[in-house]
């Protein structure tokens, strides 16, 4: 096994600590059978090996030293110094080979574009998910542009939102901790959210599905309007539905050639269904399978690509009374 990259097929829950909340859960559902799209993780000690590298820790540790987390402007030029450092560090041999070959493995002769996400940990303890704190970027292609995306995920552990976050939560700032992540990318023709338990009403007899046309990330971040389904677990079937006028959706910039885009939806795609009853009812099956293998509510990102179901992302629900 490599030092500094695994592949989701070497990666189980037990190993949050070294890859992060999000890329244990993805390595424990392809372990499981489910269909993932491929990716690896570039661990935890990774960007410490990095900071070590470029002699960065003490310049940083003072920079953190003297935070004043009471005037956000001042936080705001502090962290972006951080993220500065690692964003121009250069990346030690031995770690940016392994992450070289990994690429090259998961792109295949079609050299194909992947996603770069954001997998946490906090040092000695169980949280495992700060969501929407770090950065994800989508359809990169070529090694420097994965490469510099991946330091760009890295400093993304000090954004502002990020650091804050931990003060508030009363988390040293020194245990943070981030893996990248290196999936392959789909061109979903609709994705989103899926909950095994009622969100809002906390009833785990239900499972509720959002969906949207494009990347889930339109859905994730709460800018789209979405169609709402509602299942039944017991026995499976659905409750209720509302197809909702869809006027956003974010997809592959084709015009640029790489990453993602905010576009219209098209006149005549705004009130169609995103997902059949059959899909919704296909969907809300692997959402029960999914919670049982983690033997808790789940709270699911997916897509949908000509007809076939994949999973991004799962993590416990946590708001659940």
């Amino acid at each position: 096994m490599a030092k500094f990259v695994r592949t989701f097929g070497q990666i189980s829950k037990e190993d949050v600590q070294d890859v992060g909340g999000k890329a244990a859960n993805l390595g424990e559902l392809t372990l499981k059978g489910f269909n993932v799209p491929q990716g690896f993780c570039v661990t935890t000690a990774s960007l410490s090996h990095l900071i070590s590298y470029n002699g960065l820790e003490s310049e940083i540790e003072g920079i953190v030293a003297r935070f004043d987390y009471d005037d956000f402007g001042a936080m705001d030029e502090a962290t972006e110094v951080i993220r500065g450092l690692i964003c121009k560090a250069d990346i030690p041999g031995d770690l940016r080979g392994e992450i070289s070959a990994a690429i090259k493995e998961i792109q295949g002769e079609g050299a194909g574009f992947v996603a770069v996400r954001s997998s946490v940990a906090v040092k000695g303890s169980e949280i495992s998910s700060f969501p929407g704190m770090m950065d994800t970027f989508h359809y990169l292609k070529g090694e420097e542009e994965i490469l510099e995306h991946i330091q760009r995920c890295w400093a993304s552990l000090w954004t502002t939102r990020a650091t804050l976050n931990r003060h508030h939560k009363s988390i040293d700032q020194s245990l943070g901790l981030i893996a990248p992540v290196v999936q392959k990318m789909l061109f979903p023709e609709t994705a989103g959210v899926l909950f095994t338990a009622n969100p809002i009403t906390s009833s785990r007899d239900e499972i509720v599905i959002e969906a949207n046309w494009g990347l889930g990330e339109s859905v994730v971040s709460g800018r789209s309007m979405n169609d709402f389904y509602l299942l039944c677990k017991e026995p499976l079937s659905l409750k209720q539905k509302n197809i909702l006028k869809k006027t956003v959706m974010i997809d592959f910039d084709g015009e640029k050639g790489s990453g993602r885009r905010d576009r219209a939806v098209a006149p005549d795609m705004m009130d169609k269904a995103t997902l059949t009853d059959d899909q919704a009812l296909t969907l809300g099956g692997k959402g029960i399978e999914i919670e049982a293998a983690f033997g808790h509510p789940q709270d699911i990102e997916w897509a949908c690509q000509k007809g076939e179901f994949f999973i991004l992302q799962t993590r416990n629900i946590r708001t659940l009374k």
